[in-house]
Parts: C-alpha cells; structure tokens; sequence
C-alpha cells in the first residue's frame, strides 16, 4: 500500500516537472521582437510561427509582433487567440507555405501581399501591414498593424 502511495506521489511529481519544463521550452522558442527586425523579416517570423503547427505558440508569436495600437484593438492575448478560430484567419494555421511581396514601403510603414498555401492546398493572399514603433518600450521596432481578410485564389483538385 505504501509503495503504492510513493510511486504515485512520485508519478505526479514527473508530471508536474515534465510540465513546467515542457512550458518553459515552449515560451524559450519564441523570438522577441527588436529593432535589428526588417520589415520583411517581422512578417516571415510570424508566419514561421503559424507554419510551425504548434498553433498556441504561432498565435503567441503573432501576438509578439503585434503594433501597440493593434494589441489596443484586440484586446489581451486570449482575446486575439479568438482571431484564429474564424473564417478569415484559421486558414494561416497550419499553413503548407508562404511567399511576400513587397507592396509598397516608406521609412516607417510597409504593406506586402502574403500567399498562403493551406494543409488543404487552398491558396489564399493576405494584405499584410507593418509600422515601426513611434514611442514607448519599443521605438523602431516594426511591428504588424493591420491582416486584411483572405481573398481566395484557388482550391486543391
């Protein structure tokens, strides 16, 4: 009976490490956002992170990159997670691949067109908009304003 007691005791005490590490694992793989970013590189590391198929931690990345007046508008990080289980924004998790275009770019905002291509093989664009960071913690950082909706391109066969 005792040593019943201690391999359980000891069982969920494996867990409860195992989960702590596996936690701190999971938040050490995030990049933190900084200004030696391009614009174009802010884009491509978020949907690095939604590629990853790891969607809480592509979502979290997202949320890292996200403008300070974007976050304003979302709401906190659970809220803007909500995002992702709608029509116009599941499609980037899990995504097969991804191509930008550069669109249009000054010293302090930039708009690509991001292709996806889905698990499914749907292709879809995105209007993809960065800004840098004019004041606050973060000055000069580029950071993500604004993801349109999709715009369906076409569908595996």
């Amino acid at each position: 009976m005792m040593n019943n007691i201690k391999r359980f005791f000891f069982g969920v005490v494996f867990f409860l490490i195992t989960m702590t590490l596996a936690k701190q694992s999971f938040s050490e793989n995030l990049i933190e956002p900084n200004e030696g970013f391009s614009a174009q590189e802010v884009v491509e590391i978020q949907l690095l992170g939604l590629q990853s198929g790891a969607s809480g931690q592509g979502i979290e990345q997202v949320w890292l990159f996200a403008h300070p007046n974007n976050k304003r508008a979302t709401g906190p990080l659970a809220r803007f997670k909500m995002l992702f289980e709608t029509p116009s924004y599941s499609p980037l998790l899990n995504l097969q691949s991804y191509s930008i275009k550069l669109v249009n770019a000054t010293d302090i905002e930039s708009q690509f067109v991001v292709s996806i291509i889905t698990g499914d093989g749907i292709s879809y664009d995105y209007f993809w908009a960065v800004e840098k960071v004019l004041s606050g913690d973060q000055v000069g950082f580029w950071m993500t304003t604004m993801v349109s909706s999709p715009r369906q391109l076409s569908r595996a066969s």
